[in-house]
């Protein structure tokens, strides 16, 4: 416990990101009434995979960072990497008085529902985990689910628009309910923009193995995808070197591998900074959602398409320009039908599989 508690680190903030608006009048403090500050709210944001990986837990810190940059809250990081560590950690932070702890993923539902209930006083905002599912309500903690079938539609779209072999990889981190939906959002996205096209598709089996991925990836580009669709934290680092040597074309969630690959085109991004920022804002405000399951989705900040890295790319690439121009354009018509509802794309949650999507 010792050695967890090393590692926390507590910021007074300095990230910017899409983590949130600080059009906010919330404070990071309460005042008396004679105007002095009165309490220094604390937040702790407990992870279950390592910082650094230019993917989810990253984007989780920024949202925290920019949460103190602009509120003035003080924040702690802790990272609790290990399935056995779960609960310890979680109540190590309710110990020392944190006025909410954020905890990552359906891995760490249980110890956050325990320790939630052993420290009432205590706000909980539970990512992309699902608590309060009507046959339990914890009035303490906000949990919320992600659905993001509608993000990855769009991008399935633009890779059936960009291969030219009319064979797309998607390369998914782990076998999960929201993973599975946005695999078969993909699907169906890139069959609504090339029904003549293949979708391969493969599990990682972790968030956290670059060179698992990347086997995967070669395999696939061997089976002959020229257009690659990564999904999987920080296990992205070896689908985008597989894809940078072969010479195709790869997409990310969230993370961002411009720099070191030309190739990469693009970025689906996730809100988890901004839900990390909004349960801070919540907080503050004196309305915080506890005993409610949110959804969050490309309709609310949940999911977002980074246009600019789209656009980055079809300027800065003469060969596939044109092409991602005109796929950009039918992705947002396409985006605006799915804001308005005149789109849906189902939560669909089975295994994906390119022969059943392309039997609908």
């Amino acid at each position: 416990m010792m050695a967890a508690l090393l590692a926390l680190s507590a910021v007074s903030g300095c990230g910017k990101d899409k983590g949130g608006s600080g059009d906010t009048a919330a404070s990071g403090g309460t005042e008396n009434e004679e105007g002095g500050a009165e309490k220094q709210y604390r937040v702790a944001l407990v992870v279950n995979q390592k910082f650094g990986d230019k993917a989810s837990m990253d984007d989780l810190a920024k949202g925290a960072d920019k949460a103190a940059e602009d509120f003035g809250v003080e924040i702690a990081k802790l990272e609790s990497a290990e399935a056995s560590r779960f609960e310890e950690d979680v109540r190590a932070m309710s110990e020392e008085g944190y006025d909410l702890i954020v905890t990552t993923y359906p891995y760490m539902t249980d110890a956050t529902k325990l320790v939630s209930q052993e420290f009432p006083d205590t706000k909980y905002a539970a990512v992309f985990q699902t608590i309060n599912d009507g046959d339990t309500t914890l009035d303490n903690v906000w949990d919320t689910e992600f659905h993001g079938e509608g993000a990855f539609y769009l991008g399935g779209y633009i890779a059936g628009k960009l291969t030219r072999s009319d064979h797309v990889g998607f390369v998914v981190g782990g076998e999960e309910p929201t993973p599975n939906a946005e695999g078969n959002g993909f699907m169906l996205g890139v069959k609504a923009a090339n029904p003549d096209a293949t979708v391969e598709f493969s599990y990682v089996g972790s968030y956290e193995d670059p060179a698992k991925a990347k086997e995967i990836a070669s395999a696939m580009i061997t089976a002959g995808c020229d257009v690659i669709q990564t999904d999987s934290g920080a296990s992205n680092a070896g689908v985008v070197e597989a894809c940078k040597e072969a010479g195709i074309l790869c997409a990310g969630e969230i993370s961002d591998y411009w720099d070191a690959y030309e190739g990469f085109y693009g970025i689906e991004g996730i809100g988890f900074g901004d839900t990390v920022y909004k349960a801070i804002e919540m907080l503050l405000d004196g309305k915080y959602s506890g005993g409610e399951h949110g959804i969050r989705d490309l309709t609310n900040g949940g999911y977002f398409m980074d246009w600019d890295s789209f656009n980055r790319f079809a300027d800065a690439n003469d060969e596939y320009g044109e092409t991602m121009k005109e796929a950009i354009k039918e992705a947002q018509d396409l985006e605006k039908q799915i804001m308005d509802g005149s789109l849906e794309v189902p939560f669909d949650t089975e295994v994906p599989s390119w022969d059943r999507i392309k039997a609908q």
